[in-house]
């Protein structure tokens, strides 16, 4: 099929800017870019002066976590929001590889019962996906806690033994397509990864020309000693490194400035970058507000401690450090009567405590209850929009909205907002901002032919409006959707 977007602004992703232009497609590469008034084409889009960019690339997706990517594989919550391209495998967690065929590793986002799981390997996973028929392109990284509990359970700590193998099946997913490796360091495995470890993964990513994404062990008030952890990993390594849990939580801005200073102040020969989420709203697991040392990578330990009665003083204890009056329920399986509904309501119509009321959500969901918890500070997250180093992600479940979950109204459209946002505050030029979130970490990762419009690339576009932003028009593979079917790629590191 061939597509023709007449009369556009185009913004091309490298930063220059704007021009105006027509844009021929032909299957799905970008075949022509100029004056092409006299050209015809199956299907014709006039783009009235809109600007057209890139599709969006977020690198720090939780389809895969949620299970969504089958359920809903057409994931329409990022398409409508102008992504077209997605990483997985954040946060430590992936679904591949999988040395027993068990996802073990999600069972706190999902019901795993409810998965058929006919792969192990990521090459074999990727296949599965392929034959799905995603609606967008996805791709992963190798989750290290998905691989640690394969090898040890729930044993924090890895022999020599396990960690040669560990090293060995990182090896061959890297060399199978997954773009990176994820180590979640401020999870119950967290302080059982030690800094060895760490480089001796960071030294394979790094032969991979991948990308090591570290979650930080405190993102309050050791903020600072954490980001320092990583630098020294980035100096040992010399990999390519992405800083996830860096944000200005409410109470610890000031910790979150100092550390963004170190990172400023960190050799510009470290190749670093860190996520960040212009939202203030998160969706967490209910489990976040349990005590540290109660929380586990088992979903079925942290939930008989939850239910042991010696632990709950020790549990209330640590509920009251936190703000709970903006809680919203976003999910909770076989309750939907919460979905939607603040602590405040639940609290008033059980005629029990803040506190109470989180504890018996925790219990009657089996801890798979999440909710949106307001804890990041919105005036010190604008002021750092524009940073050189952030990659932007909308850190979504790709999950459709039903009566099983709430909407996050602030998340719906990140990448907009992301645009509105540094626009606003004269932080970047609008060029400057899509380079931001399309050829940046298209080049960082290494995802081919995207985040770049230019004669040759994949035909992955959106078109936004020239008064504010708005997406007007996706297209995938020269697909538009809402028109056509859209199928996406499943993307490898290496093809």
């Amino acid at each position: 099929m061939s597509l023709l977007i007449k009369g556009v602004q185009v913004i091309d992703g490298t930063g220059k800017e704007a021009y105006r232009a027509d844009v021929l497609v032909q299957k799905d590469i970008i075949s022509s870019i100029g004056n092409l008034k006299e050209r015809g084409a199956k299907k014709v889009i006039e783009g009235l002066g809109n600007y057209l960019v890139p599709g969006f690339i977020d690198v720090h997706a939780r389809s895969d976590h949620y299970f969504s990517l089958f359920s809903d594989p057409q994931q329409t919550t990022f398409i409508e929001q102008g992504i077209t391209s997605v990483l997985g495998g954040t946060n430590g967690v992936s679904l591949a590889p999988l040395l027993y065929g068990t996802p073990s590793s999600i069972e706190v986002w999902s019901d795993t019962a409810d998965i058929n799981i006919n792969w192990h390997t990521l090459e074999e996973f990727l296949t599965q996906l392929d034959k799905r028929g995603l609606g967008i392109n996805f791709g992963t990284l190798v989750g290290h806690s998905t691989l640690r509990r394969d090898l040890a359970g729930d044993r924090k700590t890895l022999d020599s033994r396990e960690l040669t193998v560990l090293k060995r099946l990182i090896e061959e997913s890297l060399g199978g397509g997954a773009y990176g490796v994820s180590s979640d360091l401020s999870s119950a495995y967290g302080s059982g990864i030690t800094s060895y470890e760490l480089n001796e993964i960071a030294k394979i990513v790094r032969e991979f020309d991948a990308v090591y994404m570290v979650s930080l062990r405190d993102a309050k008030r050791g903020l600072k000693k954490s980001v320092q952890e990583i630098i020294r990993l980035a100096q040992t390594s010399r990999a390519k490194i992405v800083i996830e849990g860096l944000r200005p939580t409410v109470g610890y801005t000031k910790e979150f400035r100092e550390a963004i200073n170190v990172l400023r102040e960190s050799p510009v020969k470290y190749d670093l970058h860190f996520l960040l989420e212009p939202f203030e709203t998160r969706e967490v697991p209910i489990h976040f507000f349990l005590p540290k040392a109660m929380q586990s990578p088992s979903l079925g330990a942290m939930l008989a401690r939850v239910r042991d009665v010696k632990n709950k003083n020790a549990i209330r204890r640590e509920i009251q450090n936190y703000d709970l009056r903006s809680i919203r329920i976003a999910s909770a399986p076989r309750h939907h009567f919460l979905i939607g509904k603040s602590i405040k309501q639940v609290a008033e119509n059980w005629d029990i405590d803040y506190i109470d009321a989180i504890r018996k959500i925790a219990d009657m969901s089996d801890l798979t209850a999440t909710v949106f918890y307001d804890d990041i500070s919105a005036s010190t997250l604008r002021s750092f929009l524009g940073e050189e180093k952030s990659l932007i992600t909308a850190d979504s479940s790709g999950i459709r909205l039903n009566p099983g979950r709430a909407p996050r109204t602030n998340a719906d459209q990140v990448f907009v907002n992301f645009l509105r946002g540094t626009a606003r505050e004269g932080l970047l030029s609008l060029e400057e901002a899509i380079k931001r979130i399309t050829s940046v970490p298209a080049k960082l990762f290494g995802i081919r032919n995207r985040g770049l419009i230019d004669e040759g690339m994949s035909a992955d576009l959106a078109i936004l409006s020239k008064d504010n932003y708005e997406v007007k028009t996706v297209v995938l593979g020269g697909k538009v959707f809402g028109e056509d079917k859209l199928r996406g790629e499943v993307l490898d590191h290496y093809r």
